[in-house]
């Protein structure tokens, strides 16, 4: 069962359902308290809702996409049969996966310059005397998210494997090994220039 943040039953009487099509595609208040009002709520429920839907949603829902959901209902697998589904969460995914594909646009874009003449390579294939210690160090946290990650599909812990791999794109990935690669690209301006 899904509720709200708050662990409350999702309820009209209580203006805190949360259409997933609004959590896709973004939902103004105005249309939002014209969904209650469509509804079949009693008067004195529709100002109830009215008043609970403004407070907690007071300027709608932005737009977060499909992606976003999906991520956050799959991190919400390891809880019970109840989902308390958060606003913030969703936020949270959306950054994720505007994380992951801005990382790997820049990747797209600078490939040729961190590694020339590879196609298709694999990590087998490549000289570990060429590596740097930032190199090392990636290739090392992989392979402990790598075996979390196994681990948690192998015995079906969904949401333990999705937060190895969030876990290890944002902050070894992408906070630390893109940043450096930035320096080598770019000098000392690389933080701000891509």
């Amino acid at each position: 069962m899904v509720r709200d943040a708050q662990g409350r039953k999702m309820s009209k009487s209580l203006g805190n359902i949360i259409d997933p099509m609004d959590i896709i595609d973004g939902a103004e208040l105005a249309r939002l308290e014209q969904t209650l009002a469509d509804g079949y709520l009693s008067e004195r429920e529709l100002r109830q809702s009215t008043r609970e839907l403004k407070r907690l949603y007071p300027h709608g829902f932005q737009r977060f996409g499909a992606d976003a959901l999906r991520f956050t209902l799959l991190l919400y697998t390891q809880q019970t049969q109840q989902i308390n589904l958060s606003l913030e969460s969703v936020k949270a995914a959306h950054r994720f996966c505007n994380k992951l594909w801005n990382t790997f646009r820049f990747i797209h874009m600078h490939a040729a310059q961190l590694r020339p003449d590879t196609d298709r390579m694999r990590i087998a294939d490549v000289d570990r005397r060429l590596l740097t210690v930032f190199d090392r160090a990636l290739l090392s946290r992989l392979h402990g998210m790598l075996e979390t990650y196994h681990r948690a599909m192998a015995t079906y812990r969904l949401a333990i494997a999705a937060e190895a791999v969030r876990d290890f794109v944002q902050r070894d990935l992408c906070d630390r090994y893109i940043e450096v690669c930035k320096l080598a690209l770019f000098g000392n301006g690389g933080a701000t220039r891509q």
